[in-house]
């Protein structure tokens, strides 16, 4: 049977991957997004967080965050997985408003990274395009479409009515959920994957999060039932609270993970896992996947960037 020997779970936020100067940049993004109501943010919380506005503490944690993803990549190396089963979200990019399904799982051969041009990105994305997507000419990634199908037939009799896809659109691209870990955690490493797609930002058909770890023990049932002797990691992208950062909610999800300590996943908040935070639900899949394995290493890095309070927790974590 099919063994799964790693977890990781990961912020995949383009600010991962920004030094300093770049993070005030993404501020200027944050003015622009309706759902931050950012000058009513800065009344509120700019006189708790000046301190964490400092460009030089701001280069000391892109330079953790740097740290962590090496973690990761090591990790990923030593494990030596032979497939790569993804839980991610897509922003429209593979789904758009003709079907978002609230979970998904692609079995297809490969999918396809297409061109992101540099012209056509906001300022602030240029400098750190290269860790989401190609920028000049289509990239292929290798998917396992067996264990893609074996997913898919055990979720229905365990009561996961998953939509299925094996053909990507003209025009739509792999997601940047799964393009960063191609990119950033396995740049060398042609494993193929298996994209596993959770509803975390649309409304109204996103999962709960009981719904999502319940998910994640299933998943974990299919892949161990999965009737071969392959090596499987099972990585959870995004997260955790953007772009108004909540450290309560970041640390309650934290506490969660170290416990292993379900209900407190299973019963968090739904209304504050709406817009970019709804990316912790991708964690909750991966963390009911791998409750049979320890959280080895986590850090947590609160990446305020604005007076709004608007930014990233960026958060990594390992499970072996």
């Amino acid at each position: 049977m099919a063994q799964i020997v790693l977890g990781i779970g990961s912020s995949h936020s383009p600010q991962v991957s920004s030094p300093a100067e770049v993070w005030s940049m993404h501020a200027e993004r944050d003015r622009l997004n309706p759902d931050v109501h950012f000058d009513e943010r800065v009344k509120e919380v700019a006189a708790t967080i000046q301190d964490q506005l400092n460009p030089e503490l701001w280069q000391k944690k892109y330079e953790q965050c740097q740290v962590s993803v090496e973690e990761l990549r090591n990790a990923l190396q030593e494990a030596k997985p032979d497939i790569l089963v993804v839980v991610g979200d897509d922003q429209e990019e593979l789904f758009w408003d003709d079907s978002k399904p609230t979970f998904g799982v692609f079995w297809g051969d490969d999918l396809k990274d297409l061109p992101h041009p540099l012209e056509e990105l906001h300022p602030s994305l240029r400098p750190v395009i290269w860790a989401w997507h190609t920028t000049d000419e289509v990239e292929p990634h290798p998917t396992h479409s067996e264990l893609g199908r074996h997913i898919i037939e055990c979720m229905m009799t365990e009561g996961f009515d998953v939509a299925q896809s094996k053909a990507q659109l003209e025009g739509r691209s792999l997601g940047h959920a799964y393009t960063f870990v191609k990119r950033r955690l396995a740049p060398s490493q042609e494993i193929p994957m298996v994209p596993v797609f959770v509803n975390c930002f649309y409304k109204p058909n996103q999962p709960t999060p009981a719904r999502c770890y319940e998910f994640g023990k299933a998943l974990r049932r299919a892949i161990e039932s999965w009737d071969s002797d392959k090596r499987v990691a099972v990585i959870g992208s995004g997260g955790l609270s953007h772009f108004n950062l909540d450290e309560g909610l970041d640390q309650l999800v934290i506490q969660g993970l170290k416990e292993k300590n379900a209900e407190i996943l299973k019963t968090l908040p739904r209304e504050k896992l709406q817009g970019a935070s709804g990316e912790i639900l991708n964690w909750i899949v991966a963390a009911g996947a791998v409750e049979h394995l320890d959280v080895q290493y986590l850090d947590y890095v609160s990446g305020y960037r604005s007076p709004a309070g608007t930014g990233v927790g960026m958060t990594f974590c390992i499970w072996k």
